[in-house]
């Protein structure tokens, strides 16, 4: 696997298997970009058939770069290895072909994804997979809907797809919810989506990179590394989790802040970042800086979005940079890190209450 991967697509594979290699991203002129690829051919000629699988996210869910799941492919398949690809970051931003290339190799054996981050919640997660390489196993999740028999010293898993995978009883609602939302990004055209995504990433980067002690993590040159979905960053001397409040609060832009679940990745780039200006600063304000960016913000793209949200976000990060000591003031920080406003006060019961809400619904039935 890779240093890029969500906790989700490297612990696993750390609880299972006896070793893990994570393939560092690849060093452009002056940022992290995609995987190496030279160095992920290097460790499958390094261990040979040990290697089992390459696991791998198609794009990240931090900085959006987007990896090349085909290539890679390729390469795993001339050492005997299969390709497992995380396409949780990559199903609702860009098309993907999972097999009917001209070159087989470049096929992708197993595909994943969450139904959550494809505009569906409470859906099931996917797996969509060559049959032969379930066939060939045992299933294991067990359970009902997934034998053909069952005795008192043994049990016969069924051979028919998918139900030998799907132990127990499926979310039918969620599947159902899932199926819509795949049948409207059909016909909306994820190449369209693609297009459209990708100009406003665009445009968010080239703005963005103006702003005077904003950091942009990965490499921002989408001609040398493309991205969709997320720009990760933080504005010098501020805590992560400040500016996400203060984005919040003021600006009302809700964006997600900390580790986003893939802490080598996160640590890898903050850390780069930082020893660029290490030559320049003490020791102790080195250790300040690093303290502060022990996480990033992350604004997200999706298919609802539009130049003017493009907008809104540049020019509150040009207030909050430029009026960095008012908006600090502002707030306290809590013992958990976050940080809270210190006269504001959001109460979410006066916009919504599960108990009002059947209260209402049992009256409306009476």
């Amino acid at each position: 696997t890779t240093i890029m991967e969500h906790h989700s697509n490297d612990l696993p594979h750390r609880r299972h298997f006896p070793e893990v290699v994570h393939i560092p991203a690849m060093m452009t002129s002056n940022a992290l970009g995609c995987v190496d690829v030279d160095r992920l051919e290097q460790a499958l000629q390094q261990y040979g058939e040990r290697v089992n699988y390459v696991a791998i996210t198609g794009v990240s869910n931090v900085t959006g770069i987007i990896n090349p799941v085909h290539d890679i492919a390729e390469l795993a398949h001339r050492y005997g290895a299969l390709i497992v690809v995380d396409g949780a970051q990559m199903a609702a931003h860009i098309p993907v072909q999972m097999s009917g290339h001209d070159n087989p190799a470049r096929d992708l054996d197993v595909l994943v994804f969450s139904g959550h981050k494809i505009y569906a919640p409470g859906s099931p997660g996917v797996v969509i997979a060559r049959k032969e390489v379930f066939s060939e196993i045992e299933p294991v999740e067990v359970g009902g809907g997934m034998v053909d028999d069952v005795y008192v010293n043994r049990y016969v898993p069924t051979q028919k797809f998918p139900d030998r995978e799907e132990a127990g009883t499926p979310n039918i609602v969620g599947a159902v919810g899932l199926a819509g939302v795949l049948c409207l990004l059909d016909r909306i055209g994820m190449e369209f989506i693609d297009r459209e995504e990708h100009t406003l990433i665009e445009c968010a980067l080239a703005a963005m990179e103006q702003i005077p002690d904003l950091v942009v993590y990965g490499e921002t040159d989408c001609e040398k590394c493309r991205r969709t979905g997320a720009i990760s960053f933080n504005i010098k001397k501020m805590d992560h989790a400040l500016l996400a409040a203060i984005l919040n609060d003021y600006f009302n832009i809700a964006v997600r802040n900390a580790c986003f679940c893939a802490h080598p990745y996160v640590r890898e780039m903050i850390t780069e970042k930082l020893s660029e200006e290490a030559e320049q600063l003490s020791d102790r304000e080195l250790e300040e800086l690093a303290e502060l960016h022990r996480g990033m913000v992350r604004a997200s793209f999706g298919i609802y979005n539009t130049m003017q949200d493009v907008d809104a976000l540049v020019a509150a990060l040009q207030k909050i940079t430029a009026e960095r000591e008012f908006y600090s003031q502002q707030y306290e920080r809590l013992p958990n890190g976050d940080y809270r406003h210190k006269t504001f006060r959001f109460n979410s019961t006066d916009f919504f209450s599960i108990e009002k809400t059947v209260d209402r619904w049992i009256e409306g039935a009476l």
